[in-house]
């Protein structure tokens, strides 16, 4: 994989597509407007997938360092 820029990026739109409607879904018995709380939870799980899979992508992909 050449981007890790890319895939971060894909996973983190998908992440907080997902959290985002089930939390909105979830929210919907107790709170009428739930769609202000899952529009929140969807871009912090986003942000947070997209960093963590950028970090595990680009450290896979660096170079070994070998012991001199």
């Amino acid at each position: 994989m050449r981007h890790p820029l890319f895939a971060s990026f894909a996973v983190g739109v998908v992440a907080a597509v997902l959290v985002g409607i089930a939390v909105t879904e979830v929210a919907s018995r107790w709170i009428f407007f739930s769609l202000f709380v899952g529009i929140p939870a969807g871009v912090a799980a986003g942000v947070l997938a997209t960093a963590v899979t950028y970090a595990v992508l680009t450290r896979r992909m660096a170079p070994a360092r070998s012991s001199e």
